[in-house]
C-alpha cells in the first residue's frame, strides 16, 4: 500500500552470528513495539534475506514527517537504551541508517517481499529532474503483476545522523550513503529476487550510476496502536 506518512527511517545491516536469534527476538518483542509507541511512528517492517552476502536485514519505520525522527520521545529512547538493547546493539555489522523524505508513493496492500535500490544523483541533476526521469520506471514497476506498491524517497541525513547513546553501542557506521532510494513491494521473496535485476537495469537506463539492489522477505510488520 502507499506509505502511511511523508517520511521514513530506513536501515540495512547484518548481525554477528552468535546474536542472530537474540536479535530477532529483541526486535520483535521489544524494539519495534517501543518505536511504534512514539508519536508519529505509524508502521514498521523488518525484512530478511539470508542469501545475501551482506546486509541480510532490512528495517523501515514510516513516520508522519521527518520531524518524527527528532521528537523528544524518540530522542529519549535513543539516549536511554534498554538493557536488552545494550546487549544486542554491539552485534550490528555493516549498518546503514537514513531518514528519507517520500517523493512518490503508491500501491494497495502490503507485499510479502520487497526490493530496495539505493543510488546517488548524477552530477548536476536535481531531485525534481530525477523524479521526472524515474517516473516512467516507477509507472512500469507499478504495473508489474507481482508488484503491490512502489515508493521513491530522498535521503535527509540531517534527521538521522545525530550521535546518541544508542549509536555509540553499535560499531561505527561506514557504509556508503545515498541520495535516492526506490522501494518496491512484491508478493514474495522470489518475486522480489526476480524483480531486482529488472529494476536495476531500468533505473540505470535513465542515467543513474552504481546501485545497491537488495531483495528481502518481509519477516515481521507492525502498525501503530490506535490506543495504548
Amino acid at each position: 500500500m502507499a506509505l502511511k506518512g511523508s517520511a521514513f527511517l530506513i536501515m540495512w545491516h547484518d548481525i554477528a552470528a552468535p546474536a542472530d536469534a537474540e536479535y530477532n527476538l529483541w526486535h520483535t518483542r521489544q524494539h519495534m513495539p517501543e518505536r511504534l509507541d512514539h508519536p508519529g511512528f505509524l508502521r514498521s517492517r523488518r525484512g530478511v534475506n539470508r542469501g545475501l552476502e551482506s546486509q541480510v536485514y532490512f528495517t523501515c519505520y514510516e513516520g508522519e514527517s521527518l520531524s518524527t525522527f527528532l521528537s523528544p520521545e524518540y530522542s529519549h529512547s535513543l539516549n536511554n537504551p534498554t538493557d536488552w538493547t545494550r546487549q544486542v546493539a554491539p552485534s550490528f555489522r555493516n549498518f546503514l541508517r537514513m531518514a528519507c523524505q517520500v517523493l512518490r508513493t503508491g500501491g494497495r496492500g502490503e507485499g510479502g517481499g520487497l526490493v530496495t535500490s539505493r543510488f546517488d544523483l548524477p552530477e548536476g541533476m536535481s531531485e525534481e529532474d530525477a523524479m521526472a526521469a524515474l517516473a516512467p520506471v516507477l509507472d512500469q514497476l507499478e504495473q508489474s503483476a507481482d508488484v503491490t506498491a512502489v515508493h521513491l524517497a530522498a535521503a535527509r541525513p540531517g534527521f538521522s545522523d545525530q550521535k546518541t547513546a544508542e549509536t555509540e553501542l553499535r560499531p561505527a557506521m561506514r557504509e556508503k550513503s545515498f541520495d535516492l532510494v526506490v522501494f518496491a513491494e512484491t508478493i514474495g521473496l522470489g518475486e522480489a529476487t526476480r524483480l531486482a535485476p529488472r529494476m536495476q537495469e531500468a533505473i540505470s537506463a535513465k542515467g543513474f550510476g552504481q546501485q545497491i539492489v537488495q531483495p528481502y522477505d518481509v519477516a515481521y510488520s507492525l502498525h501503530r496502536r490506535d490506543e495504548r
